[in-house]
């Protein structure tokens, strides 16, 4: 691990619940500390990489039980940027200054 690097162990299972983990990606990222990308892997051992003037990021964890389904191209185009999948679910996220933005799907 260097300075510009954090490794985080079980987060899932540390952090539990959804609106819990996202609210915890949202903090971190405040903080300057962002997942590149999630894996199948990420559920153990997840890497955030620092940049510079944290940021704020409106964190989803997709409730959909199908990701990857036609409508991730609807959500990309909307602004959002899948970060990767954690515990089998897509993670989305997108930028945005003043008001936290909206979910972009109904359970």
């Amino acid at each position: 691990m260097s300075g510009e690097t954090r490794t985080y162990w079980f987060v899932p299972f540390r952090v539990r619940g959804t609106e819990n983990l996202e609210a915890w990606f949202e903090e971190m990222a405040r903080q300057g500390w962002v997942a590149d990308r999630l894996g199948f892997l990420s559920a153990v051992r997840m890497e955030l990489r620092w940049r510079k003037g944290g940021r704020n990021y409106r964190y989803v964890i997709d409730p959909r039980r199908f990701p990857d389904a036609p409508e991730d191209s609807l959500i990309a185009s909307a602004g959002w940027e899948d970060v990767g999948t954690l515990n089998g679910k897509d993670v989305w996220r997108a930028p945005y200054e003043g008001a936290r933005p909206d979910l972009f799907v109904d359970e």
